[in-house]
């Protein structure tokens, strides 16, 4: 894992305050979850009254990058498939909907909580084997609304899927 994390290169804001406690691990009744995950500790005081969630850890998703601009995760194929062995495509979406969700987070800067209102997602061809890579990337940021792309490829870098989500902003 390298240095794309939040607190490494995102705005200041999103360093100090926003995220960032001091003792961010202390305390936190999900910190072993988040690690395991690859959540920067900087964004552990606010996933603090639930981790990354159930579904995360069932699907195998860990994050290599997450900032205002980019979330990165992985998701193995393996336990992730349907009936005829391929990567199911609900565990494609899931994937899409949990960096999508990040990326709205990170952009609401815990002062708004992302909810989703809308995705699709476009199967191009099979998963089989190994780790799929989802990268979500901003397609609008606005004060109460954001929609962002999802692309997953294998690990040929071969697109297997093409997701959209439109997060709503609420006040926390």
């Amino acid at each position: 894992m390298g240095n794309n994390f939040t607190e490494d290169n995102a705005r200041a804001a999103e360093r100090s305050g926003t995220f960032a406690s001091n003792g961010a691990s202390a305390g936190n009744p999900h910190a072993r979850q988040l690690a395991a995950h690859g959540v920067p500790e900087a964004m552990w005081p606010m996933l603090a009254s639930h981790g990354v969630g159930p579904l995360v850890e069932k699907l195998g998703i860990i994050f290599s990058e997450i900032t205002a601009d980019r979330v990165v995760a992985t998701m193995p194929v393996e336990g992730n498939q349907q009936v005829a062995g391929i990567l199911h495509g609900g565990a494609s979406v899931a994937l899409a909907e949990t960096l999508g969700s990040f990326a709205a987070a990170v952009h609401g800067k815990g002062l708004k909580k992302p909810v989703g209102v809308d995705i699709s997602a476009t199967h191009h061809r099979a998963g089989v084997t190994g780790l799929v890579t989802g990268v979500c990337t901003p397609i609008h940021l606005g004060r109460t609304l954001t929609t962002h792309e999802i692309v997953i490829s294998d690990e040929a870098g071969r697109r297997l899927c093409t997701s959209r989500i439109t997060n709503m902003l609420l006040e926390v």
